[in-house]
C-alpha cells in the first residue's frame, strides 16, 4: 500500500482544509514546491497534488506552482483540482504529470470521463468524495444524489481503472478513516481503491492495508507531526509482510 503525502494549494501556499471548508484552513508553508521535495526526500514514492482555487473555480488556477512542483521532484505525482476538460487532462500530463484526477466531471460529464479514458487509460483517476453516503462535487460545496458504490459501478463501465474514495466529514479531522465504507467499497470495486480522509495514526495505516487498498492520501496528520512518515512507511512494509 503507498503512503502518498498531499500538497493541497491555495493562493499559491501549501494548505490543509478542515472537511473541506474553504473557511476552516491553515497555512503549513508559503511553498509548496520547497513541501514537495521535503516528502520525496523523506521516502514518499508519489504525492497528490490539489489544485484547492481549481477545484472551486472549475479550471486550473495553480497550475503555475504545479508546473514548478512536477519539475521539482523525480517521483509520480497526481494531480486533482478543476480538471474539467480533456485539455487540461492533456495540459497536466505533457507538464510530466503521472496521473490526472476528475472529480465533479465524474458525476457533471461522463462522455468527458469516457473520452479522457480512451485517450489515457493508465492515468485517469476518478476522485469519488462523499459526505453523508452522497458524493459531492465542485470543491465539496455541492451535493448530488449520487452514491459511492452506483457511481462507481457506472464509471468503471466507462473505463475508469482507478479511484480514490474521500469520506469529507472525516477529512483533516484525525477522527480516523471511514473504514466500512472504505472496506464495502473494495469489495464491491473491480478497480484499485485509494483512501483518503481521517488518517492520524500508523494503527489507521495498518487497518487500511489489511482492507486492501491500493494506497492512502495522508494530510493534515503529517504536516501537524503526529504522524511521521517514515514511521508510516515502516509500518506498512511490516504490515504487509
Amino acid at each position: 500500500m503507498d503512503v502518498i503525502p498531499a500538497v493541497d494549494i491555495r493562493g499559491g501556499r501549501c494548505v490543509r482544509l478542515y472537511q473541506g471548508d474553504y473557511d476552516r484552513e491553515t497555512v503549513f508553508s508559503e511553498d509548496p514546491v520547497a513541501m514537495a521535495r521535503q516528502w520525496e526526500q523523506r521516502g514518499a514514492a508519489r504525492l497528490h497534488v490539489v489544485d484547492l482555487d481549481g477545484a472551486r473555480a472549475g479550471q486550473p488556477v495553480n497550475n503555475h506552482v504545479i508546473e514548478e512542483l512536477i519539475s521539482a521532484v523525480d517521483v509520480p505525482v497526481q494531480v486533482a483540482g478543476g480538471v474539467r476538460q480533456i485539455d487540461v487532462v492533456e495540459r497536466y500530463l505533457e507538464m510530466g504529470a503521472d496521473r490526472v484526477v476528475l472529480g465533479t466531471a465524474a458525476v457533471r460529464d461522463q462522455p468527458l470521463v469516457s473520452k479522457a479514458c480512451a485517450m489515457f487509460p493508465e492515468a485517469v483517476v476518478v476522485a469519488v468524495d462523499a459526505r453523508r453516503g452522497r458524493v459531492e462535487t465542485a470543491g465539496w460545496r455541492e451535493a448530488s444524489d449520487e452514491t459511492p458504490e452506483r457511481l462507481i459501478r457506472g464509471l468503471t463501465e466507462l473505463g475508469v481503472g482507478r479511484f480514490i474514495f474521500t469520506d469529507i466529514a472525516r477529512d483533516g479531522t484525525l477522527r480516523g478513516p471511514n473504514f466500512s465504507a472504505v472496506g464495502r467499497l473494495v469489495r464491491t470495486c473491480r478497480t484499485p481503491v485509494i483512501a483518503a480522509g481521517g488518517v492520524s495514526t500508523v494503527e489507521h495505516l495498518r487497518r487500511l492495508a489489511k482492507l486492501g487498498v491500493e494506497g492512502t492520501i495522508v494530510g493534515r496528520a503529517l504536516y501537524d507531526g503526529g504522524l511521521e512518515l517514515e514511521e508510516a512507511l515502516r509500518a506498512v512494509r511490516e504490515a504487509e509482510g
